[in-house]
């Protein structure tokens, strides 16, 4: 398997061979650079956490594309959650539960945009395979509260129809 290469917290992928790599990167929210090996073309599907280039590349417009994919990833950016659990925001991170995680997928998938309670209650329904009742949505929000303080987000309550994930203030 081909290696990784990281600089200043960006990883450098060679692509396609390492397409992969590229799809653990894109889950967990991390940035990359993709390098396009020949006449290769580039993903379609560039994130905002992506770039690529074309070897060779000149020092200065490496580092200006690193430093871009920096300030789009940093603080100001868009929470990760990684595979194993652990939420990633400015600089922090903290340990998910299954169902804080579960539930946080909900969140990213939509950051800073209404989650339904419906919404959380089937991706709970998924893990617990059983009805998830109101009062469980309330405490699994309450306790998901107090993990997003570590990481200085919060969950905005709009009565009667769901939540928003967004920066705490």
């Amino acid at each position: 398997m081909a290696t990784l290469v990281h600089t200043q917290e960006v990883t450098f992928l060679r692509w396609p061979v390492q397409s992969n790599e590229r799809d653990q990167l894109r889950e967990a929210g991390l940035p990359c650079l993709l390098v396009l090996e020949g006449q290769t073309a580039p993903p379609n599907d560039i994130s905002p956490t992506e770039d690529w280039v074309r070897p060779p590349v000149a020092r200065l417009d490496l580092a200006a594309r690193v430093h871009t994919l920096q300030q789009r990833t940093g603080t100001d950016f868009m929470p990760a959650l990684d595979p194993t659990g652990v939420l990633y925001y400015g600089g922090q991170s903290v340990p998910m539960s299954e169902a804080q995680s579960e539930m946080m997928r909900c969140f990213l998938a939509d950051f800073g945009h209404l989650v339904r309670r419906d919404t959380l209650k089937e991706a709970l329904g998924r893990i617990n395979h059983e009805t998830v009742t109101s009062n469980a949505i309330d405490l699994h929000i309450m306790r998901l509260r107090q993990r997003l303080d570590g990481v200085r987000l919060g969950l905005r309550t709009v009565w009667g129809r769901g939540y928003i994930l967004e920066t705490a203030g």
